[in-house]
């Protein structure tokens, strides 16, 4: 047994000896790395081929997040937010903000005939917000932009009629056009009245219409707050000193752009009733109107 044992050992180390062997060992040793090394480089160049061939991929998919997202903001009447889009859509894909917005206003365009508007900068109504604001202009050259939106429809005026687009059923249909109605009138009056409304006058017209009665979502004055939260009008307060606040109505940079000189004069025309011969001329030149209307139906449009 030991003898044999002896030549085994020999043999192993002559073996382990050998230089031939030594080098194919070496080189057999070297391959692995030099293949891990290789495989390295190609599975980068996988990645990023993929990370290539993907990227549209990954774009369409942020486009539908971001749709989802301008819908439950307009389904609460909350301005789309340029940071809120960066926070909850995009995440670490901000560079891709211009990419992903437009994909996202080609489906709202497509498939639900409404697309995003930015909303027009608050105006500012106070001396000291005027003061602020010219202040900031002299010392920076940008262009000002709310960084907001909201949705709008872009469906040609055959498609607008209440058979097609009716009022959302939450809380009800009743109360939504209700609401709609509301916030309409509001800023019909205020834009015929020059712009601005004085809390007395509007509080004048709420009574002539019994708004306190015939509300059926709130109290007055709850709504008209719910309207400023959500931008369709604006309730400017100067302090005086001795005397009582100065409460003046605007109306908000929602209002604005949901509900243009174009839907006034059709909601006005549809309010009036018998029109008199001179009442498009009248009404064109009160909302600021180019052409004056001839008919109601024009006016719709």
């Amino acid at each position: 047994m030991p003898p044999q044992s002896q030549r085994r050992r020999r043999t192993g180390n002559h073996a382990d000896n050998d230089p031939d062997e030594t080098i194919s060992r070496r080189r057999q040793g070297r391959r692995p790395n030099d293949s891990d090394e290789d495989s390295g480089a190609s599975e980068a160049e996988q990645e990023d081929v993929s990370m290539d061939q993907s990227g549209d991929g990954a774009e369409d998919l942020l486009a539908n997040k971001l749709v989802r997202y301008a819908l439950a903001c307009e389904y609460a009447r909350m301005p789309i937010k340029r940071d809120g889009i960066r926070d909850k859509v995009l995440g670490n894909n901000a560079r891709l903000f211009r990419r992903v917005f437009d994909g996202a206003q080609t489906q709202l365009r497509q498939v639900f005939g409404m697309e995003m508007a930015e909303l027009p900068v608050k105006e500012k109504r106070t001396l000291k917000e005027k003061q602020k604001a010219t202040a900031r202009k002299a010392t920076s050259q940008a262009s000002q932009s709310s960084r907001q939106y909201i949705l709008v429809s872009i469906l040609p005026a055959e498609y607008k009629a209440h058979a097609i687009i009716a009022p959302a059923r939450v809380p009800s249909s009743q109360e939504e056009a209700s609401y709609i109605g509301f916030y309409t009138m509001i800023v019909s009056l205020i834009v015929l009245s020059g712009g601005e409304l004085s809390d007395m006058k509007l509080r004048r017209h709420l009574g002539r219409m019994n708004a306190s009665q015939n509300l059926p979502m709130d109290k007055t004055d709850n709504v008209l707050q719910k309207l400023v939260r959500q931008g369709y009008v604006d309730k400017v307060v100067e302090k005086s000193e001795g005397d009582e606040d100065t409460v003046t109505w605007c109306v908000g940079s929602r209002g604005r752009v949901e509900i243009p000189p174009q839907s006034i004069a059709a909601f006005v025309t549809e309010v009036w009733g018998e029109l008199p011969d001179d009442f498009n001329k009248k009404l064109a030149k009160s909302l600021g109107l180019q052409e004056a209307r001839q008919d109601g139906e024009d006016g719709a449009e």
